[in-house]
């Protein structure tokens, strides 16, 4: 070898390599350090020494590899790798907006914020032939994945901790960005890859006889014929449970929902629905993470216990989770007005179904009453609508 620090830097895989030299009488011969003997004790002990300074020097470059990727995150600066979708690179590390792939990064923030899957957005980025930073087509991990990004926010962070501002320009909001990843997170969200849904009240009707989510399902309408019809209904074993023909329930809901939102008022009821002062919100937001720098410096000048710190930082992390879900939930209410106003008719029509789907999940419960007769015509008394 040409020198025995290049022999092995782990000394469990040294003392194997020891073993089997002693066992078979092995001469090991370096270029800079000469013979080693492995086969003697002095011979053990010099490779053993060697080795032990060998993993010291990996370590302590390691140690001054994370410091130095510390710093350059604390300063906002790219630590490496693949061009991130949405920027475009110089050769000085320093980065510009795409504006082709901004475009599609808020575009899609606002789709998912409003109710869209990801996998009908990945399903409409393919098919607009918009690919990643790489050239491939999306999927759902990289989606998932690149909205997930703190750096859309002009964020900075090492090993999954905010440690800064980034060097290269925001392409969302804060409040948007984090009420992206508050909605991923949100185990009640459906984890689907693709978009499933066909019809647009299946999970959100309820039983009137349970309560339980309606589920659709194609039924038999004429035997001789082979037609189908697609249907409603409880997914609760039993009898007396509530069916209903899927159409006719579908456009009675988007009808009123449609009223709902060409009302002047509509903009104001969402807003109060999250029942949020999103400035004030931001403001304490702001203040909260300064008391946590606060807490953290103090324990480092020994102010105050390991105990107390970790009272502290629970009091404030849980004040800060509950700032950001209700930030979220002003952040979607925003993205679905978009839908409100006189041309809601039309904007409703255009709108995905997964978008539709959200803006009733998010304006009214609509409870399907049993009718006490099998094939009786659709009744919009046997609806109950309670808004929100």
């Amino acid at each position: 070898m040409w020198h025995t620090d290049r022999l092995h830097r782990s000394p469990r895989e040294l003392e194997e390599y020891v073993e089997l030299c002693e066992r078979l009488g092995v001469v090991t011969q370096t270029v800079k350090a000469g013979e080693l003997d492995l086969a003697t004790p002095s011979g053990r002990a010099v490779a053993r020494t060697l080795g032990a300074w060998a993993r010291f020097e990996v370590e302590h470059k390691s140690e001054r590899t994370r410091r130095a990727q510390l710093q350059a995150a604390e300063a906002g600066k790219f630590l490496g790798g693949g061009r991130p979708f949405g920027w475009q690179r110089r050769d000085d590390g320093s980065a510009t907006i795409d504006r082709r792939e901004a475009r599609e990064l808020r575009r899609a923030a606002d789709d998912l914020l409003a109710g869209a899957s990801l996998g009908s957005i990945v399903a409409d980025l393919n098919k607009r032939g918009v690919t990643t930073s790489t050239g491939r087509p999306w999927n759902y991990t990289s989606l998932r994945q690149v909205l997930s990004r703190p750096r859309n926010a002009g964020i900075s962070t090492y090993q999954g901790q905010i440690v800064g501002e980034s060097a290269w320009p925001a392409l969302l909001t804060e409040d948007t960005w984090r009420s992206v990843v508050a909605l991923l997170a949100d185990p009640g969200r459906r984890r689907s890859t693709s978009n499933r849904v066909r019809w647009l009240m299946a999970g959100l009707a309820l039983c009137g006889v349970c309560g339980e989510p309606m589920r659709s399902a194609t039924v038999a309408s004429n035997r001789a014929r082979g037609t189908i019809r697609t249907v409603y209904r409880c997914p609760t074993p039993g009898v007396g449970h509530v069916a209903r023909a899927a159409p006719p329930l579908d456009e009675y809901i988007g009808a009123i929902v449609v009223e709902r939102l060409k009302r002047p008022d509509i903009l104001d009821a969402l807003t109060a629905q999250s029942g949020t002062d999103t400035t004030e919100l931001r403001a304490e937001r702001v203040a909260l993470r300064a008391r946590q720098n606060e807490a953290a410096e103090t324990f480092a000048d020994g102010g105050i216990s390991a105990g107390q710190l970790a009272r502290i930082s629970t009091r404030l992390t849980k004040r800060l989770e509950a700032i950001e879900a209700e930030l979220a939930a002003a952040t979607r209410s925003t993205a679905i007005s978009e839908l409100a106003g006189p041309r809601a008719a039309e904007l409703w029509k255009r709108a995905p179904i997964d978008r539709r789907r959200a803006v009733i999940a998010e304006l009214l419960t609509a409870t399907v009453l049993p009718s006490g007769k099998r094939g009786r015509e659709f009744d919009p008394d046997l609806i109950r609508i309670e808004w929100r």
